[in-house]
């Protein structure tokens, strides 16, 4: 054991001749700021001694050795990025055979294994080996002999190489006296590294830490983890409210998974309003740099470029993520002409974009940005061949700028910050090259990405903050007034031992390494435990009964200390005073002031007036997804278009038999169907395409086979859109197909190419009837020589081919109902049910034209396809009529 130094003497140690060695980055910033906190008016200037975390002193010794007689050093040092590569390279290669393999998973565990093996000196006879460490070994061969080829090596390596030095007395310690910060144990490395500066003549002394134990510790016991929090964070805003000055900490076992809700309880208890924000507190979890919008803007910018690279185009997706994202080139003047680009896309069900329609686009809605771009592709085309990862990071740095990035809008704090540690991964990224070799983009681009996923980052830490939420390692040694611990249950401390699967356990265990046995994580949480209990002097310790369906039992550390059961409560409040409106009617269509839309204007009326003015009126609706080929409608576009070049060239059923009789009917067919899927199925692969097409084929040799059993007609309008005007309402209809029958009346067709059903009784019986193309055009637009007299829906489907609809006489088709077949007409007469579509359908309109806006709906089911639920509030102002 090391001498022990306080605090306050090492302050009197002569800071030229001092190292302070800490266990990690945050240590040593805590004791800066300790020593810092010492000075006051009489002493207004600290000469402070080096303090470095192991790591970073590791790497000024290695700089240090780099200057030292001996023999050539290795022409490369590889961070763990780095060498988790040629770890992941090395094993591909070995075990190319072996395609199950999770190649990065076990590149980072051989990693860890290389290092356990080395820092705790483990060795492991051969009546111990296994197969999974003979196999390591075999890794950890190769691994290093590629580490020779590349003229490089490794931290590990680095580490030994120094402690050699230092053993041999080539690496004079720079300092006299050493004082290690932090370290609760050390491992058998780390020990000879001491001992070879000791034999030196370097004094180690070890910080000896305020140690007392809490005097007032209480167990609180919570229903749930959800009200556990509650309960820690009304404890935080009633702390700070009864000593402002004072400094509390909230402390948790598992904060990265429950950070989010830690940041809705928090601000919930320290007075978060809409008006005002809650009192600065520090959540101590580092979130992965690619997370942060900045980073995750520059990636997507570089995506598209990568795609148009090797592509002829890009999904509407990947380019939306960009466009979005923004922090470009007129990031905030454009910012709604990059929106305006993303509906676009999604509103037409776009697959893919050429880099000319994007740059089109971009010219029309964000011309600045358009003509960066330009410039950017230009250049980009000639400097995107294979490279070293360096050069490709310079070739990013380049590309990101000629966007741009990161805007010309000022950087608040955390943003600056982000960029400057942005900048730092990509110089990182830049020293991988010994390793990676010559790449091309997308290779270079996914390492970028991967990188920034591994890297964590948090900003810095607000100094005006009087609450600091962090995890066990985290609070480890620090000082506050009061501490909650939460999540203490037996899972949690101590936690499950995780031995590395590459070192035989009996090798680990006479080692006594680190998470390996069930005994050595049980003295680990021991000596957190009692060190957390050294932080204040005020501690709760709490946990929770039950997590979802399983209950839940205390740490043994806890569980002979009485509890107390608690509930989160929420404070009081006066109820509010409530003012109602009733704003159910917009102003009326004005002259000038037409709206223009199809019968889905009626159709919206009729399903609820409030979602037909928000939509028409309001201009307002859901942003909709971006288009799939699995979800998209191009295959009802399809068959509408093959049928529909069936029937151009087919004027009757008459011309039909005479195709039938002459057996030339499969091969107009089979012309329109593949004529249809060149036009409408472009995006598909070429087995889904012909797929699709020997289904659409089968599909409509069933159809056509029902209009060969029809009573004679001949096609009068094939796809045709007509146009109807009341008042200020213009309103359009497009119908697929209208027949002329023999007895001089019209059918009308209407193709459905879903799986739904399509039985019209419930929609066209109802007082506002709705579906209303059909009825529409035979009560509203037919005019008195053209009267309707069959109003037909075709089911087009693989499984089926049906008809349903209404009829005023039998015309052929099986599942075509009479008035008499349908309970809410079977006293009409087909004049009289006409009369009464038209007028109501006149009143919807009449009530849109007039701004009705109830907001009311006569079944559930009318709001499916509703694309502006939000608006409409469903369930709470919604009003059901019959």
């Amino acid at each position: 054991m090391h001498a022990p130094i306080s605090l306050i003497d090492l302050a009197g140690l002569p800071s030229t001749e001092t190292l302070v060695l800490t266990v990690n980055n945050r240590y040593a910033r805590r004791m800066i700021s300790e020593l810092s906190a010492g000075l006051g008016a009489e002493r207004g200037v600290m000469a402070l001694p080096d303090i470095l975390p192991l790591g970073a002193w590791l790497k000024q010794a290695d700089d240090q050795l780099a200057f030292a007689p001996e023999k050539a050093l290795p022409s490369y040092a590889l961070d763990a990025f780095g060498a988790r590569q040629l770890w992941q390279r090395t094993i591909a290669e070995a075990e190319s055979n072996h395609v199950l393999l999770d190649v990065a998973q076990a590149a980072r565990l051989a990693m860890e294994a290389d290092r356990l093996l080395s820092e705790w000196r483990i060795t492991v006879s051969v009546e111990n080996e296994t197969s999974d460490y003979q196999r390591f070994h075999v890794w950890r061969d190769l691994y290093r002999a590629r580490l020779v080829g590349l003229d490089a090596e490794d931290g590990n390596q680095a580490y030994e190489r120094i402690l050699k030095a230092i053993e041999a007395g080539r690496l004079a310690a720079p300092f006299r006296i050493l004082i290690l910060a932090g370290f609760n144990e050390l491992s058998p490395r780390f020990s000879s590294l001491l001992r070879g500066l000791s034999e030196q003549g370097v004094e180690i002394r070890s910080l000896q830490v305020r140690q007392v134990r809490a005097d007032r510790i209480a167990r609180i016991q919570a229903s749930d983890p959800d009200s556990e929090w509650r309960l820690a964070a009304q404890w935080a805003a009633d702390s700070l409210r009864q000593n402002p000055q004072g400094r509390y900490a909230i402390v948790a076992a598992r904060l990265e998974t429950d950070v989010a809700l830690a940041h809705r309880v928090l601000r919930e208890a320290l007075g978060e309003t809409q008006t005002e924000t809650a009192a600065p507190y520090n959540v101590a979890v580092a979130r992965a740099l690619f997370e942060w919008p900045l980073v995750r803007a520059a990636l997507a910018w570089l995506e598209i470029i990568a795609t148009y690279a090797r592509k002829k185009y890009c999904t509407p997706e990947l380019l939306g993520q960009a466009l979005l994202a923004g922090y470009c080139e007129a990031d905030f003047p454009e910012s709604s002409g990059r929106a305006m680009i993303d509906a676009l896309w999604r509103k037409k069900a776009r697959l893919r974009v050429s880099n000319a329609a994007f740059g089109e686009l971009l010219a029309q809605f964000a011309p600045r940005l358009a003509q960066a771009w330009q410039a950017l592709t230009d250049d980009a085309a000639r400097d995107i061949g294979r490279a070293a990862v360096d050069t490709w990071v310079r070739r990013f740095r380049s590309m990101l700028q000629a966007l741009g990035f990161p805007g010309d809008a000022a950087l608040d704090s955390h943003a600056y910050q982000v960029m400057e540690a942005f900048d730092a991964l990509l110089a990182r990224l830049g020293k991988q090259a010994p390793v990676l070799g010559d790449i091309d983009f997308p290779v270079a681009l996914g390492l970028l990405r991967q990188l920034a996923i591994e890297t964590p980052f948090q900003p810095q830490r607000d100094p005006s903050a009087r609450l600091d939420v962090l995890g066990f390692l985290e609070a480890e040694g620090g000082s506050w007034d009061g501490l909650w611990i939460l999540g203490l249950s037996d899972e949690v401390l101590p936690a499950s031992s995780k031995p590395n699967p590459f070192i035989p356990l009996a090798a680990l265990r006479q080692a006594n390494a680190p998470r390996a046995t069930p005994e050595r994580e049980l003295q680990w949480a021991g000596d957190m435990y009692e060190a957390l209990l050294c932080c204040a002097p005020q501690i709760w310790l709490s946990h929770p009964q039950h997590e979802g369906e399983r209950e839940l039992r205390p740490s043994p550390f806890i569980a002979e200390l009485a509890a107390q059961v608690c509930t989160s409560h929420l404070p009081e409040q006066a109820p509010a005073l409530l003012e109602s409106l009733a704003d159910d009617q917009g102003p009326a269509l004005g002259a000038g002031g037409a709206t223009k839309g199809g019968i889905g204007v009626i159709d919206t009326q009729a399903r609820n007036p409030l979602w037909a003015f928000v939509k028409y009126r309001l201009g307002a609706s859901q942003l909709g997804s971006y288009a799939e080929i699995a979800d998209q409608n191009a295959r009802g576009l399809f068959l509408h278009r093959a049928i529909e070049l069936v029937w151009h060239m087919i004027d009757s059923q008459a011309a039909l038999q005479r195709l039938q009789a002459s057996a030339r009917l499969r091969e107009l067919v089979e012309e329109s169907v593949r004529q249809a899927a060149d036009e409408c199925l472009a995006d598909y692969g070429r087995v889904l395409k012909s797929l699709e097409v020997e289904r659409g084929i089968k599909v409509l040799h069933a159809w056509l086979e029902l209009e060969l059993a029809r009573t004679p007609f001949s096609v009068r309008d094939v796809e045709q859109t007509y146009n109807w005007s009341h008042g200020a309402l213009e309103l359009s209809l497009r119908l697929d197909r209208i027949d002329q029958l023999a007895d001089g009346r019209l059918a009308i067709i209407d193709y459905k190419s879903g799986a739904a059903r399509i039985d019209p009784k419930s929609s066209w019986m109802r007082p506002r009837p709705v579906d209303l193309q059909l009825p529409f055009y035979a009560a509203v637009l037919a005019h008195e020589d053209s009267r309707v007299a069959a109003l037909i829906l075709a089911r087009l489907h693989a499984k089926q081919v049906e008809v349903k609809g209404l009829a005023d006489g039998d015309y052929g088709f099986e599942g075509l109902g009479g008035l008499g077949d349908w309970p809410a007409f079977s006293d009409y007469s087909w004049e009289r049910l006409m009369d009464e579509w038209r007028l109501a359908i006149e009143s919807l309109a009449q009530e849109y034209e007039m701004g009705v806006a109830h907001n009311q709906i006569a079944r559930p089911a009318d709001l499916d396809y509703c694309d502006v639920l939000p608006f409409l509030r469903l369930g709470e102002e919604i009003k059901h009529v019959g």
